[in-house]
């Protein structure tokens, strides 16, 4: 066995480990098809590199990660040396339990002690309190959520929930949250109550109106193929995100090129989600 066989299954153990809080024999066969033999195998490896990351929960039938693991990796993240720890620290995403939903790429650095306990706040259907700022509100306040879905929207990683203080659905940037708790109430919440959730918009995208006749058929040709527009899917609570990120215009009068190349053709019906507070 070689060592880098080795650091690279402890590395690839270890990022489900801090990313969804904990790893089963189970979820090893899941996400690596691997046999049930191979995936003890290399869960008994990674303890025997990393036996203070890992606690043992019977009830689960899983290994939990322990505070050793996140401080450990909290120190990794601020050193300047690349290490087999480095490797567990991108960002995992895609294939979690809590299905979260990547429509960009991350800018800020997201924690993976954050990050896990809101995968399994969703996943084990609990609470979840934490210490919040934001543009509107920068003083530190809690707030208590239960939360649905994780996503990776513009810039961020947000979570989506109901909110018991605002007794509304938010989102939540997962960069402006500290001292994440789950709770042992359980979380009630009903994604299909959630309408900005469940409101599906076809977005219709075209070339700026402003640009010459030559520049929309640039734009066409990079961007729809040659065709006229295209049509993308868009959850309602995700309009302003997705807006952000492609820089399309919805004031085509206020919002010119050459900032503004794409726009939103059908805005009427688009414009109630795009100020959702």
């Amino acid at each position: 066995m070689s060592t880098e066989g080795r650091q690279e299954r402890d590395a690839k153990v270890g990022r489900i480990l801090l990313w969804e809080g904990r790893v089963s024999r189970s979820r090893l066969i899941a996400e690596y098809g691997l046999s049930p033999i191979r995936a003890s195998e290399w869960l008994r490896d990674f303890r025997e590199s990393f036996p203070d990351w890992v606690a043992w929960n019977n009830k689960l039938k899983a290994n939990l990660a322990t505070s050793k693991a996140y401080s450990d990796a909290e120190r990794a993240a601020k050193a300047s040396q690349p290490t087999i720890i480095s490797a567990m620290l991108v960002p995992y995403a895609l294939n979690a339990p809590g299905r979260p939903l990547s429509i960009s790429w991350d800018f800020a650095r997201t924690s993976p002690r954050t990050f896990s306990r809101l995968n399994l706040a969703i996943v084990d259907r609990l609470r979840v309190k934490f210490l919040y700022c934001s543009m509107s509100n920068p003083e530190l306040h809690e707030r208590t959520i239960e939360p649905h879905s994780l996503l990776r929207a513009g810039r961020r990683w947000h979570v989506r929930g109901y909110c018991l203080q605002r007794k509304s659905f938010r989102d939540f940037v997962l960069g402006r949250m500290s001292k994440v708790e789950l709770l042992s109430e359980p979380s009630e919440v009903d994604i299909t109550a959630d309408e900005a959730w469940s409101t599906v918009l076809q977005v219709r995208l075209i070339a700026h109106p402003a640009l010459s006749a030559a520049q929309q058929l640039v734009v066409r040709t990079e961007y729809f193929n040659g065709a006229s527009a295209r049509i993308e899917s868009c959850r309602a609570a995700l309009l302003n995100y997705m807006v952000q990120e492609l820089m399309a215009a919805t004031d085509v009068d206020r919002q010119v090129p050459p900032d503004y190349q794409l726009a939103v053709e059908n805005t009427k019906e688009c414009r109630p989600w795009l100020f959702m507070t």
